[in-house]
């Protein structure tokens, strides 16, 4: 399986770095995370991703 930097905490594939010096602090355009990110597979990430969409219906409620 195909690894990708993943936003830990939205799952979403579209993160950059901050700074490219330093590759410990990126962005997520998605959910505007900053920080370290983890390295996974499609499904990590989509496990992630509904994790992230559950916890944001619950703070809906």
């Amino acid at each position: 399986m195909k690894m990708h930097k993943i936003c830990p905490r939205c799952g979403s594939k579209n993160v950059d770095w901050i700074i490219p010096q330093n590759w410990s602090q990126c962005v997520c355009k998605d959910c505007d995370y900053t920080g370290p990110i983890i390295e996974g597979n499609d499904e990590l990430a989509e496990e992630i991703h509904e994790s992230y969409i559950e916890s944001l219906n619950e703070d809906d409620e």
